[in-house]
């Protein structure tokens, strides 16, 4: 089992080293930022991807779905596709293809299923999912994936202590916006510190944590990476382009 990390970046996000938010997991495209589908592209797995399971509507989590959405068109696609989504992203996809955003509705080409709600569980392929609502500035879906008895859990944007503590997971993929010097503006903003989503990974008795959605302040790569360490010693900061094996 695999993880892609396509983009890392928070909405802050400065230049092209962290791209916003979105990772393809064996099958499965966690958010959609943009620029989401030219790294699919260049892993070799735009044609992998069988669900696309969006945390947030928020613009750096699923900017890139109708990019994404226009190459199944380009390329072909027959098989189906899941899309996973608090509710909203319905009318929002109807809006783009009255347009003709996407030249075509893709539901005319394949069988696109659109999943919204606020506590889902579903199946695709060898994955269960299940989504809870967690504590952001609008409403964020994390998710919990189960395959082959490993699970990995992914958070989108969350402040802490949210939901996410009372779930127990092997693999945590946890936002850390801020450093710790930070805090109150993470609150604020519904946002986590390094060391939140260290904490976050203890309780979850996480064998790992992965920590994503980093922030463009001066220094936070390597203070987040220090603070979560200190909180969990098995975390590692992402970068865009990192892969993980699980």
């Amino acid at each position: 089992m695999r993880v892609h990390f396509l983009g890392t970046g928070a909405g802050n996000f400065r230049g092209s080293r962290r791209q916003p938010g979105s990772a393809f997991l064996d099958g499965l495209l966690l958010d959609c930022g943009a620029g989401a589908t030219g790294r699919l592209h260049d892993i070799h797995r735009f044609d992998e991807v069988d669900a696309v399971l969006i945390s947030h509507l928020h613009s750096d989590h699923v900017a890139g779905l109708f990019d994404f959405l226009l190459h199944t068109l380009i390329t072909g696609r027959k098989r189906p596709l899941v899309i996973v989504s608090p509710p909203g992203l319905g009318g929002v996809l109807r809006a783009v293809f009255d347009v003709k955003g996407t030249v075509i509705d893709p539901s005319d080409l394949y069988d696109l299923r659109l999943i919204e709600g606020d506590r889902i569980q579903t199946k695709v392929g060898s994955w269960t999912i299940r989504s809870m609502a967690l504590d952001h500035s609008i409403l964020d879906l994390g998710y919990l994936l189960t395959s082959d008895g490993v699970s990995v859990f992914y958070t989108g944007d969350t402040r802490e202590p949210s939901a996410a503590r009372d779930v127990r997971t092997d693999y945590l993929i946890h936002e850390a916006t801020y450093a710790d010097r930070f805090a109150s503006v993470a609150r604020e903003y519904g946002h986590s510190t390094a060391s939140q989503a260290g904490e976050t990974a203890v309780a979850m008795h996480a064998r790992r944590l992965l920590v994503n959605h980093v922030g463009d302040q001066p220094d936070s790569d390597v203070e987040i990476a220090r603070q979560a360490k200190h909180a969990f010693p098995e975390s590692v900061v992402v970068e865009d382009r990192t892969t993980v094996d699980l």
